[in-house]
Formats: structure tokens, C-alpha cells, sequence
């Protein structure tokens, strides 16, 4: 019997921890290659991790340094077609734009982003 990973797994946790679209605004994914634009749920976060510069494994030297890395958890199912780098998504009002896509192997992915450029 396989699992349902989308809904039994998926779609219960971005309706408990997603966006709450009258709280926060929709989540809204654009294709860069033909402009189709949907609502999609999404979990976002935008904590702080390490930033190693250089290799600094032997511990002598620690970076100090962090960087946000906003990034989107979401189920593939509610995009009609796979999101890719250099599409745009809209989050809390702001717009980014995918950096990275890195699926999972239960039908979710990671969307890494960068904040889009202004335009001038």
C-alpha cells in the first residue's frame, strides 16, 4: 500500500504552520517561462543560520557571521506545473525570487529564495 504523502502528510502541515492568507497575505508563485500565477500554501521561514567564509573546520578560528535564509516548505501537488529557478513568489507582501528547489522524496520541497530586485 503506498502512502499519501501529500495529503495524509503534507497538506495537514502547511494548513496547521502555512501562511495564513488573511493573516499574512497569499502566498503567490509565478512561472517565469509563460506567467501563470496561483495562490499556493506554503510554510515560510526566514531564521538565521552560520555562514562559514572560508573552511574553518580545524576550530581554531570561528566566522561569527550568520545570514537569513528565506525559504518556502511546500507540497509539489499544488503547483500545476514544478516551480523553478528564476520564477517569482510573493510572500507577506514582499517578492522573491527561487534561488533553489530542492524536492524531497515524499512529493514536498525546500524553495530557497532571494529577495527580487527593485525595479528602477
Amino acid at each position: 500500500m503506498a502512502i499519501d504523502w501529500a495529503g495524509l502528510v503534507l497538506a495537514p502541515n502547511l494548513r496547521i504552520f502555512g501562511e495564513d492568507p488573511e493573516r499574512e497575505g497569499p502566498v503567490i508563485w509565478t512561472a517565469a517561462s509563460n506567467g501563470v500565477s496561483q495562490q499556493v500554501p506554503a510554510i515560510f521561514d526566514e531564521g538565521y543560520r552560520p555562514l562559514a567564509v572560508i573552511d574553518d573546520a580545524d576550530g581554531l578560528m570561528p566566522t561569527n557571521l550568520t545570514t537569513s535564509v528565506p525559504h518556502l516548505g511546500v507540497s509539489l501537488s499544488d503547483f500545476p506545473t514544478e516551480p523553478l529557478q528564476g520564477d517569482t513568489m510573493v510572500v507577506r507582501g514582499k517578492a522573491y525570487t527561487i534561488r533553489e528547489v530542492q524536492k524531497d522524496s515524499h512529493g514536498g520541497a525546500d524553495i530557497f529564495l532571494n529577495i527580487a530586485s527593485a525595479s528602477p
